[in-house]
């Protein structure tokens, strides 16, 4: 009902509005990793040059515009990449890189609309509303943003096989009076297949939990389980222009604080922690605990979505080593489809679990369903999240309040501590 029923994988991702346009790409290989494009794990020297890939996308956004446009490119060897470097014309509002499950280009999208994928298309609502992604292997909120892996140790790369299909995403804000011509290029440097002994991945956290009353202030907040000992190298917040930055930390499993990770007061190119000495090690059983502020001066609710220019967003996301596909999608089973199932979702407010579930039964539209989320207080949020958890798993054609009647029971049974 919650995490399958919301677009939980579009984080980072934007409803693009009309615009008429044109647009190519380009594939090209690589500059060999450097001294200039990132150190080693010990600030010494670069490792060893292994296979690495450019890939560029080169567009036209119209005038006072907001559009997201996509390009599909492939790999042609086994790539063990250590760092990264994204660069893209100022105006941009994001790119991603996207690999997917397909084994060549596509041009039939999930909602069986024929595309034409030749070169740059338009992607309303981000590649996961139309397309099979399964994770995030790159990409920067800012024009010449610090490298989203951070410095990683000599023997650590994130791995890309060859023949992956992966999926260029770029949203562009154009406030000019003229069209804009936008250029995006990511360099992917590796190292040799031989020299990478661990795999690194890129952790993607997201709260649909969001709803910012007129003229008032907010906050989402929601923790993810660490699931096995992991190593951070960065990490960041991602909002839109309600956003008033954010805090994560590293909390044990009862939830008492043990540090503060991160920290950011802007919505707009906010900091990007890096970590190398020490590292940052988070031990299994662990969890991280994050939340986004924000503050409405609008006279209308702002809840979580895809637009820019009229939703929020509240993401955590960074790189961290060895992979484990679980922890970087906060989910039960490590599949980007279940992303964020293992996330316990933390209210603001003072409805108890039961007065929530109530208030959840009767709400009939999206403002009213993330406003009864918020509204519930923290100290329930663990009985509340077991219970959507097991309605949304319940099997289909049960009934729900006998499947779940102990977590049901439970929820009703929570109090708001004082």
């Amino acid at each position: 009902m919650i995490r399958r029923a919301l677009p939980l994988l579009a984080a980072l991702t934007f409803l693009g509005l009309p615009a008429c346009s044109s647009g190519s790409s380009t594939a090209t290989p690589g500059p060999a990793a450097s001294t200039d494009a990132g150190s080693a794990g010990d600030g010494a020297t670069a490792p060893p040059a292994g296979p690495s890939v450019t890939f560029e996308m080169q567009t036209t956004i119209a005038a006072s515009a907001e559009d997201e446009r996509c390009k599909f490119v492939t790999t042609t060897e086994d790539l063990w990449i250590h760092q990264e470097q994204v660069r893209y014309t100022p105006g941009s509002h994001h790119f991603i890189l996207w690999n997917t499950t397909y084994t060549s280009i596509p041009t039939t999208d999930i909602n069986g609309n024929t595309v034409d994928t030749s070169g740059v298309f338009e992607c309303p609502g981000g590649p996961p509303a139309a397309w099979t992604v399964d994770r995030y292997v790159g990409g920067s909120q800012a024009a010449n943003a610090p490298n989203v892996l951070g410095s990683l140790p000599d023997d650590v790369a994130l791995h890309i096989t060859a023949g992956s299909v992966l999926m260029m995403d770029l949203h562009v804000l154009n406030a000019s009076a003229n069209a804009l011509p936008v250029t995006v290029t990511i360099d992917l440097q590796g190292i040799p297949a031989s020299q990478a002994r661990r795999e690194a991945g890129i952790y993607f956290f997201y709260n649909p939990f969001i709803a910012i009353p007129p003229n008032a202030s907010s906050h989402a907040e929601m923790s993810c389980p660490v699931t096995s000992a992991v190593t951070l190298t960065t990490q960041q917040t991602h909002m839109h222009k309600w956003g008033l930055g954010g805090v994560a930390n590293l909390e044990d499993s009862s939830g008492k604080v043990l540090k503060q990770l991160y920290t950011s007061d802007t919505w707009s190119d906010p900091a990007v922690t890096a970590w190398t000495t020490p590292p940052m090690t988070l031990q299994a059983g662990q969890q991280i605990e994050y939340e986004c502020n924000y503050q409405n001066d609008g006279d209308t609710t702002i809840i979580q979505g895809l637009s820019a220019q009229t939703n929020e967003m509240c993401v955590l996301v960074g790189a961290y080593y060895p992979r484990d596909t679980k922890f970087e999608t906060c989910g039960t089973t490590g599949n980007f489809a279940d992303q964020g199932s293992a996330a316990t979702f933390i209210g603001t407010g003072t409805a108890t679990c039961f007065d929530t579930l109530d208030c959840l039964q009767g709400a009939m539209t999206s403002e009213s369903f993330f406003s009864c989320m918020v509204n519930s207080c923290p100290s329930v949020a663990t009985p509340l999240t077991q219970v959507l958890d097991c309605q949304e798993n319940a099997p289909q054609g049960s009934d729900v309040n006998t499947v779940c009647k102990t977590q049901i029971g439970n929820c009703i049974a929570a109090t708001c501590s004082p």
